[in-house]
């Protein structure tokens, strides 16, 4: 990939600020000042009285965990007006955040009260006892080990290579901070974009290093970081692609491999997109893998069973084109370096036909092999590049967009412009928008940044849009990470959901992707529901136990070794919680009719338990763009709007009434046709 540096200056300073309310000639009003907390920023507004007194504390952190964080948030904020100050304990457990409350803090209550700032000097001197040092952190996914090696000038190596951070997202964070701060000698770095909680667990780790070998955390922080530039590379391409997810990045190589001309823009430090962030399944029909395990199925009965699933609703073009490339895919992927699992293909949401393709050993192994191909082939990958906008010639045809990147905008121009930049989930305005006030405040799942930006920006140009209205609700959200749990647990792994206030199951688990049961949380309204699993999660097949591992790392997944001890951690009626597995169990020995329709079991649930809190919450949208067969984006009046594609999760038409592995499957077949499609017709002009 091609990269352009430039510096930008980043210095550390540290404040000495008072810790107690000061006298009433001193008292100004009300000041604000952010901290970096787990999570995220923490903004921590304080108001006095003309007496002085310290009369609210707003504190806020968005990306705080809930349990964790949020619980500090809170409680810090009732401790400060209690005893009149902002020298109050931290909360247990939740060091990041106290400490980011406590500073944060500190600074407002110095502006509130009209007090002088004194800063620090700081030290340049930048040495180290030579070695290596070794410090544990807490990332998204748990505990690991930073271990630092240091010349007596210099940062030599960092290693972090125990640690069980989501593929392709945290393990990218830890890879381009590494490179940073070795390249230019500097913990002057900012968190990547999508993984901050593993950001700031990773150089917190280092800075740890930094002071077990003696040296300055603060010279370090003073000097500048080279950042990428792109600004004497060339903004044309014929074709420009925006978005690096799995539709962007398949497109991207399949023009590139007919002879295209390629610009790939991608907002984030890395790529990958909500792809990444799922299980790896794809929905697929009539392949050679299927056939070799005695599965009987063709493109033309897939795609009739995905039309009359969906009620045909589903687009036909689409599914056609994702029924007849079904095996083009999987002969492409395993020209890349990319393959399926061959031994299992998964069971289907709502048919008896196996056509769950799982990547192997994992969707982030999956994706990485693709981004190497992207190396390989010399496509011009421009990160850290947010698309916001489109350009206009003077006819009014769509002919390049407008781009952010490092604060500066840029106009990136292309023959044909294809939208590859995902959903809108991340986006809680255009949700109460489309799906009604109901739905405020959903937990999200996907890939942060995904907030409809070009969609909106198509949409006042004239595009016309598709099942916009048509909510795709999950029931399967863990609510203190906003972590997406794969629906495989409860569609093959014999999983089930209960209510936290009752034990009581409530839905058919395995319904619609889970849509059932969300729509039924959504009417019950329970804070949070329990999704109870056993050992099956870890022997079902290598993709889900990947999943479920990741889990356990997490910390979101507890393990329970009797009903009784989950009946007493969970704080469930043992009577309640007992009727309910047993009445589950006798279902799935066919004993019994299942009481909310149930008939796909997968054996019974058997102790040791597996336990995650969930609620129903977006992890993508169905409504997108409306296309037309060559994924010509088209305005309200039916008509194309010229230059303007759209593969993946922007367009709609394919995601309604979605079942498990549409998604993926859209995405990398999307952008495999277009992009050798548009590569082809521009070698013919």
């Amino acid at each position: 990939m091609k990269k352009k540096t430039a510096i930008i200056s980043s210095f550390a300073m540290a404040a000495m600020l008072a810790a107690f309310p000061c006298s009433a000639e001193e008292a100004t009003g009300t000041g604000t000042a952010t901290a970096q907390g787990f999570g995220g920023e923490v903004s921590v507004t304080v108001t006095v009285d003309a007496d002085g007194v310290l009369t609210d504390v707003v504190i806020e952190g968005a990306d705080e965990t809930p349990d964790v964080g949020g619980a500090a948030i809170e409680s810090m904020a009732e401790a400060m007006i209690e005893a009149q100050s902002i020298d109050v304990d931290g909360v247990s457990g939740a060091t990041y955040s106290s400490t980011a409350v406590l500073e944060a803090a500190q600074e407002a209550y110095a502006i509130a009260t009209g007090q002088e700032i004194e800063k620090e000097e700081i030290d340049t001197t930048i040495s180290f006892t030579p070695g290596t040092y070794t410090a544990t952190t807490i990332g998204m996914a748990g505990e690991y080990h930073v271990s630092v090696t240091f010349t007596e000038d210099a940062i030599e190596s960092i290693d972090a290579s125990d640690n069980n951070e989501t593929l392709m997202v945290g393990t990218e964070a830890i890879r381009i901070l590494s490179e940073k701060m070795i390249e230019n000698q500097s913990l002057g770095v900012d968190t990547v974009s999508g993984a901050t909680v593993t950001s700031n667990s990773f150089i917190s780790a280092v800075k740890d290093c930094v002071e077990q070998a003696g040296g300055s955390v603060e010279a370090l922080e003073a000097v500048p970081v080279a950042v990428e530039d792109y600004a004497d590379e060339t903004n044309e391409a014929d074709i420009l692609i925006v978005g690096g997810g799995l539709a962007g990045i398949s497109a991207a190589i399949s023009a590139v491999e007919n002879g295209g001309n390629v610009i790939l823009l991608e907002m984030k430090e890395y790529l990958g997109g909500n792809s990444v962030l799922s299980t790896g399944t794809f929905i697929l029909g009539g392949t050679t893998i299927q056939a070799a395990l005695g599965i009987e199925d063709d493109a033309d009965t897939f795609y009739e069973w995905e039309m009359e699933n969906s009620g045909y609703t589903k687009d036909p073009v689409q599914v056609r084109m994702v029924a007849d490339n079904s095996q083009t895919l999987v002969d492409w992927f395993a020209s890349l370096g990319v393959n399926f699992n061959t031994d299992k293909v998964n069971s289907t949401d709502g048919s008896e036909i196996n056509r769950g393709h799982a990547l192997s050993p994992n969707i982030g192994t999956g994706v990485s092999t693709l981004v190497d191909q992207l190396e390989a082939y010399g496509v011009d990958v421009r990160l850290g590049t947010r698309a916001d906008g489109y350009v206009l010639n003077d006819d009014g045809e769509i002919i390049g967009v407008t781009a952010t990147c490092n604060g500066e905008t840029v106009e990136y121009y292309g023959k044909q412009i294809v939208l590859a930049t995902g959903g809108w989930g991340d986006n809680n305005d255009m949700i109460v928008q489309y799906w009604g006030e109901e739905y405020d405040g959903l937990v999200y799942g996907g890939s942060k940044g995904m907030d409809g930006t070009m969609l909106l920006a198509a949409q006042e140009l004239g595009a016309d849009t598709v099942d916009m209205e048509e909510p795709h609700i999950d029931a399967t959200l863990e609510v203190t990470r906003g972590v997406t749990i794969t629906t495989n647990l409860l569609r093959n792994c014999s999983g089930i959901l209960i209510r936290q206030s009752t034990a009581e199951r409530f839905a058919d688990e395995q319904s619609s992707h889970s849509e059932i049961a969300a729509a039924e949380m959504h009417e019950i309204g329970d804070e949070y529901y329990y999704e109870i699993v056993d050992e099956t999660v870890f022997t079902y097949s290598e993709a889900v136990t990947s999943k479920a591992e990741s889990y356990v790392n997490m910390g979101i997944m507890v393990k329970y070794d009797s009903l009784e001890e989950m009946a007493e951690a969970l704080e469930l009626d043992i009577d309640a919680l007992t009727a309910t597995i047993e009445s589950f169990n006798a279902a799935a020995n066919g004993e019994t009719e299942d009481a909310y329709g149930r008939t796909s079991f997968n054996g019974t649930l058997e102790a040791p338990f597996y336990v995650l809190k969930v609620s129903n919450g977006v992890a993508c949208t169905t409504g997108g763009l409306k296309i037309n067969e060559d994924m010509q984006v088209l305005d309200t009046d039916g008509n194309v709007m010229a230059n303007l594609y759209a593969i993946g999760e922007i367009s709609g038409g394919m995601r309604v009434n979605y079942v498990g592995g549409d998604s993926l499957s859209h995405a990398a077949i999307s952008g495999m046709v277009l992009g050798e499609t548009l590569a082809l017709q521009n070698a013919e002009e």
